[in-house]
């Protein structure tokens, strides 16, 4: 059975930045900084795990990694725009 698991430190690193931005009222950067360590949590730490054990879900790769992609542009736009 696959077992996925999150290292504490990075876990403690996260969540202390995520409240930092919080707490300093920086909500679209703090949002961005939890879906870059769901990002690089999930595709590039066990990116072995993904090529190797699920080489037939090559079109759920494309799409985890193509929604990536989109919400990292919504979020550059938004820091872009005006509120």
């Amino acid at each position: 059975m696959m077992e996925l698991t999150i290292p504490m430190n990075e876990l403690i690193i996260c969540g202390g930045l995520v409240a930092l931005c919080f707490l300093l009222s920086r909500f679209r950067l703090g949002l961005s900084v939890a879906f870059g360590f769901t990002f690089y949590w999930g595709f590039i730490e066990h990116k072995d795990l993904f090529f190797v054990n699920l080489e037939s879900s090559s079109p759920y790769l494309i799409l985890y990694f193509g929604s990536g992609v989109a919400l990292v542009l919504f979020a550059l736009f938004s820091f872009v725009t005006a509120e």
